[in-house]
């Protein structure tokens, strides 16, 4: 009896399932990218992070999951497309429920995840992953199922979500990018997640929700999930070593530096930011939204600066308003340099610290810019505390006694960022005396600034119109002007 040799078909398939056996979802998504997209695949870290976390949901070991990238970051095609087709080449039964603000991308999705695992080089590697022979023409791109119990489900948020119990939420952009400033589209998908959605699942001890997006507004879905304690995964354009959400393990050390430089490259995001805009740009492009209101300041009012001027008169900052916890406030030190009208921000340290590390910290800033002769602090909260111990040691403390509330100080130095004549360090070519390069700390500050005052944070903000307004002159008048406004 002679036996059948396998044939080259029989190598391939061997290998694929011991390759996608061995690497994962990741592997998988390699191997089958050419029978999703024309485009040959141009991998990139981020697209590592991505696998790694959505094989950790498939594995239940994440239950709740945000994702917030860019747009053209394959965000769709990795979690809609590719991600329930892996999975049900282990677990064919999977049922998932997949979300979209618009139904021409949900059945987009849907059809690109059909013609995959309908595909030769699919049914090859997973026969067990087949559908009814008689369902070619009833199947609907919105809802389909597998002979293994398993289905796909696909409708937007105001669509009828009613019949079918799944076992995972994919929602893949809720919010159409134009209409995010929108209270009612804020508020319906709010109602479908909160009202609708909870509704749907088989297992609510087993069920996972996936959020995947780029940020629109302080209010998206995406601070929704963040407050139930889902797992964020926030990768940013430009390297932002302050975003509050950073990832912990992005390769990017330097603050500026590019998700996807071969498919981004500077000079075309340049072009990307200009059209978008600094508000669209911070929420899209760097996924840190500013909150409606926030229109004290402007990003482009802002200069910068490489080289520090030659002569000016030199002081410090402090806002001491400490308390040692995670959700405390910060202490803020910075270092101006006032040559002429411009005011040039040279340096900040902004951390939580107690009572002693602040002293600490104050000292060592003195220090390293002895030429800033004058420290202001706020003579409020903890200021009295730290002047007292720091009067003996260090000459030139000036206690500061503000007038009106913090909305009123600033819009009374408005004016002088509207005119340009404050410059910030550049942060990635500003060059210091003591040899540093960069002020990884600029985009944090300049998020606060134009999300000020319905910002989460404004000790920076505090710190800067305090600098401002003791040394702008006619404070007094420019105060009682800015407190008309109100």
């Amino acid at each position: 009896m002679s036996v059948k040799k396998p044939s080259l078909a029989d190598h391939l398939v061997a290998l694929d399932r011991a390759d996608i056996a061995d690497g994962g979802f990741k592997e998988f998504g390699r191997l089958a990218w050419p029978h999703v997209e024309p485009t040959p695949l141009a991998w990139n870290w981020h697209l590592d992070a991505i696998a790694e976390h959505l094989e950790a949901v498939a594995k239940r070991q994440i239950r709740d999951l945000v994702i917030n990238v860019p747009p053209g970051s394959g965000k769709s095609r990795w979690a809609s497309v590719l991600f329930p087709s892996w999975v049900w080449t282990f677990d064919p039964g999977r049922r998932f429920l997949c979300a979209s603000f618009s139904e021409k991308l949900v059945l987009r999705d849907a059809r690109a995840m059909r013609s995959l695992t309908s595909s030769a080089w699919y049914r090859a590697r997973w026969p067990a992953v087949e559908y009814p022979r008689d369902d070619s023409a009833s199947a609907s791109a919105a809802l389909y199922a597998n002979t293994r119990k398993g289905f796909r489900k696909s409708e937007t948020i105001r669509g009828q979500w009613t019949g079918e119990h799944g076992d995972d939420l994919l929602t893949d952009d809720p919010i159409d990018p134009m209409g995010a400033a929108s209270t009612a589209e804020l508020d319906a998908c709010f109602e479908w997640y909160t009202g609708t959605m909870p509704t749907r699942f088989r297992d609510h001890t087993t069920s996972t929700r996936t959020l995947v997006m780029q940020r629109l507004h302080e209010r998206d879905l995406t601070q929704e999930f963040k407050r139930a304690g889902a797992t964020v995964l926030c990768l940013p354009m430009r390297f932002d070593p302050h975003h509050p959400d950073r990832y912990a393990r992005d390769p990017r050390t330097t603050a500026g530096d590019l998700l996807i430089p071969a498919r981004f490259p500077s000079e075309e995001l340049d072009k990307v930011e200009k059209t978008l805009g600094p508000t669209r740009t911070a929420a899209q492009m760097q996924q840190r939204p500013v909150p409606a209101g926030g229109a004290i300041f402007r990003a482009e009012w802002f200069r910068r600066w490489t080289e520090l001027p030659a002569t000016g008169i030199w002081s410090m900052e402090v806002d001491a308003t400490f308390r040692l916890t995670t959700d405390g406030s910060y202490v803020v030190i910075q270092v101006w340099c006032d040559d002429g009208p411009r005011r040039y921000l040279v340096d900040q340290r902004r951390e939580r610290m107690g009572f002693n590390s602040t002293l600490a910290a104050i000292r060592a800033m003195r220090a390293q810019w002895p030429k800033a002769r004058t420290v202001r602090i706020e003579g409020k909260a903890n200021g009295d505390a730290v002047m007292d111990v720091l009067r003996a040691e260090i000459g030139g403390i000036v206690e500061v006694q503000p007038d009106g509330g913090k909305e009123a100080r600033a819009n009374a130095c408005q004016g002088e960022v509207a005119a340009g004549d404050v410059y910030l360090p550049d942060e990635t070519h500003a060059r210091y005396p003591d040899g540093r390069v960069g002020a990884p700390w600029v985009p944090g500050f300049l998020h606060e600034a134009i999300s000020f005052p319905k910002g989460e944070s404004d000790d920076q903000v505090d710190a800067m119109t305090q600098h401002l307004n003791a040394v702008g002159g006619s404070y007094a008048s420019r105060l009682k002007a800015a407190m008309g406004k109100q």
